[in-house]
């Protein structure tokens, strides 16, 4: 099956070819736009030893950041997702690259605990926040069947850049220090966010995806009850995943005594997590969005509960992998669940209010394990905090399982 399989077949000439490219093109830049705001965000977790060195700042300070940078995320999110469903998206793609990339230069030059905070902000609020709607929304609208796999493909830009870009980090760290590190890595995102700016496009030119017959009802986000349970779902999720994607690279420096192995395991966790979100999507395809979120959730609980009982280098890399590849599926599934409760032309604030409740979960979850470290000198109770969260998500997700079957119902195309 090619790609222009899944798509509506348009009339006329060549036609259908261009609308392939098209989605192949925003698909593309997607990808790559996930990678580069993910991977942004995941930076801290590699320059918190450096910085702990220099100024004698402690983990929850310095975690902290992340915290921000999630709460920007959340606001953002929720303001120009709902923006993204009314103008054309190359502004919002320009202005989320400009202020993707001035925060890490920003950070380059901060002498004060309070230049991080507010950079970290601004590139949650007007940068990554910024892009993610119009993102998500504009290459999906290409695909009409084997939507599951297609963002699949995407979301797993955004594990690669969790991986590849604080992996780099640590290189350059090491071989440049930490403020030219911040610089090298600006410039590279500039030059990606430039890529992404010609690549995506709406499918439908600049208006908004028309509503789709048959699909949910239209009315505000806030009377769909289900929405609002898988947003509860996205906080305890992502509470549940902020602990390990922040500290994993601490844990395993604190149990390896390497900071090089620490940053090589978050990038075996990611890569895997590419793979992950890729195959979630085509379960979901088969069996169900909800039902690969559940999947998903239930093995990224898992593996956070066994992680304090590892002790040797080659039992923390395979459990870093299988991490990876169930955490991964998460954010796939989330997108495509919110897909199946909003309709097309309200989906930019669908997303935006479930990304909203969502980013507040990561920055609580990255903020308790830094603070729980300080507390303890161990990771132990923090990762146990993030295991019940976990828990709890699939409990909600349980619970919207058996309304109507949701569980087992195949997403329609």
């Amino acid at each position: 099956m090619t790609i222009a399989t899944t798509l509506d077949r348009p009339s006329g000439p060549n036609a259908l070819d261009r609308v392939a490219g098209g989605g192949v093109r925003a698909a593309l830049g997607a990808t790559i736009g996930m990678a580069t705001g993910f991977g942004s965000l995941a930076l801290i977790s590699v320059f918190i030893s450096p910085l702990q060195g220099e100024f004698g700042w402690s983990k929850s300070e310095l975690s902290t950041c992340y915290t921000l940078a999630a709460v920007g995320m959340a606001v953002g999110g929720m303001v120009w997702g709902r923006v993204s469903d009314r103008i054309d998206i190359r502004y919002l793609l320009a202005s989320g690259g400009l202020f993707l990339v001035l925060p890490l230069f920003v950070m380059s030059m901060a002498t004060a605990l309070w230049h991080f905070y507010a950079a970290h902000l601004v590139l949650g609020i007007a940068g990554f926040g910024c892009l993610y709607a119009p993102l998500v929304s504009a290459s999906g609208e290409w695909f009409d069947s084997r939507r599951g796999l297609v963002m699949g493909i995407v979301t797993a830009g955004g594990a690669l850049g969790q991986g590849i870009m604080p992996f780099a980090a640590e290189s350059l760290i090491a071989g440049l220090g930490w403020r030219e590190a911040f610089v090298a890595l600006g410039l590279a995102v500039l030059a990606l966010q430039s890529v992404i700016w010609m690549l995506v496009r709406r499918r439908h030119g600049n208006a908004v995806a028309p509503a789709r017959t048959g699909g949910p009802a239209s009315g505000g986000v806030f009377s769909r009850p289900r929405l609002l349970a898988l947003a509860l779902a996205a906080f305890l999720c992502c509470a549940c995943m902020g602990v390990p994607l922040i500290h994993l690279a601490g844990f395993v420096s604190s149990v390896c005594g390497s900071t090089s192995f620490g940053a090589t395991s978050l990038l075996v966790a990611m890569v895997f997590g590419a793979v992950g979100r890729v195959c979630f999507g085509m379960v979901a395809d088969r069996w169900g969005n909800l039902f690969a979120y559940a999947c998903a959730s239930a093995m990224q609980t898992a593996c956070i509960l066994v992680f304090p009982m590892l002790q040797s280098e080659l039992s923390i890399l395979a459990m870093s992998a299988l991490f990876g590849f169930g955490f991964a599926g998460n954010m796939t599934c989330l997108i495509l669940c919110v897909r199946d409760e909003a309709p097309a032309s309200g989906f930019g604030a669908a997303i935006g209010l479930v990304m909203f409740i969502a980013w507040a979960g990561m920055g609580l979850g990255g903020y308790l394990g830094g603070a729980m470290f300080d507390l303890t000198g161990a990771y132990s109770l923090a990762f146990l905090a993030s295991g019940l969260f976990g828990v709890a998500n699939l409990a909600v997700l349980a619970l919207l399982g058996l309304n109507l079957g949701a569980m087992r119902r195949p997403r329609m195309a």
